[in-house]
């Protein structure tokens, strides 16, 4: 029968050779990792608007496992220098050639509109900007509210602009009624001539707010608008007039004795 310090012996062996082994596959495992294909790819260093010309400084290169390189990816500085940014990136965001401008655009926003659009800004709060969830690239529809003329408080609401491409959304800052520095959301909306003598008009006469639809939904529906009093009785849409009077009958009096009775002429 084995002594007592061979017993400890024989244990410490056992127990050695365990951590050996259990260092050898570890080792093994970091070594087929290492051994995984890795492609550059671009990502952004901080958050980019679109409009932006990337550069040197926006973006930096690097490793990322082959198998997940996104197809789009661009792989070096020099493919995206000067390029324009179409829609805004997150930091570390790979770089993606869909995500650029065409060659030859110019930064800022001039360059990533059609040419036949002009860009539009108006100013939104938290429930016309659709509590800050419309971001560049989304669709919506645009909103107005305002008196109806010649009637008692009557307000019509009316869809006037459907379909509208959001090409910016952020914030400007302008001055209160204390010469106060104030921040005011805006969006900028992509519009043709036509549809920007609509919302300018809008914007002055009324309140205009944004509706966010889906970006696949190409629908454009003619709707008639509604008026408040259809909020309370729920008849029509819109004002109706009142129907006109015809023209009343004339007669006249006839007394024969005791007799009374009616002609008409």
């Amino acid at each position: 029968m084995p002594s007592k310090g061979t017993r400890y012996i024989l244990l410490a062996v056992v127990v050695g050779l365990v951590a050996v082994v259990a260092i050898h596959r570890g080792l093994a495992m970091r070594t087929n990792m290492a051994a995984q294909p890795t492609a550059q790819v671009l990502v952004a260093e901080a958050d980019i608007t679109s409009g932006t010309a990337l550069s040197p400084r926006l973006v930096k290169s690097v490793a990322w496992p082959q198998q997940i390189v996104p197809p789009q990816a661009v792989r070096s500085v020099d493919q995206a220098n000067g390029r324009v940014l179409s829609v805004p990136l997150c930091k570390g965001e790979p770089v993606l050639v869909s995500k650029l401008a065409p060659e030859g655009t110019a930064a800022g926003l001039g360059g990533l509109l059609k040419e036949s659009m002009r860009a539009f800004t108006v100013k939104v709060d938290d429930v016309s900007g659709v509590a800050g969830f419309i971001n560049p690239g989304d669709r919506v529809d645009i909103l107005m509210s305002l008196p109806v003329i010649e009637s008692k408080g009557e307000q019509l609401s009316k869809i006037i602009l459907q379909d509208v491409k959001v090409l910016t959304a952020g914030q400007i800052w302008q001055g209160n009624s204390q010469n106060e520095p104030k921040s005011v959301n805006t969006v900028t909306l992509e519009v043709s001539p036509e549809q920007s003598e609509v919302l300018n008009l809008a914007s002055t006469q009324g309140k205009i707010r944004l509706v966010l639809r889906s970006r696949v939904n190409k629908e454009v529906k003619e709707t008639p608008g509604v008026i408040t009093s259809y909020l309370i009785n729920g008849h029509g849409h819109t004002a109706k007039a009142a129907p006109a009077e015809g023209p009343r009958e004339k007669s006249v009096e006839v007394i024969r004795g005791m007799e009374r009775s009616s002609a008409k002429l």
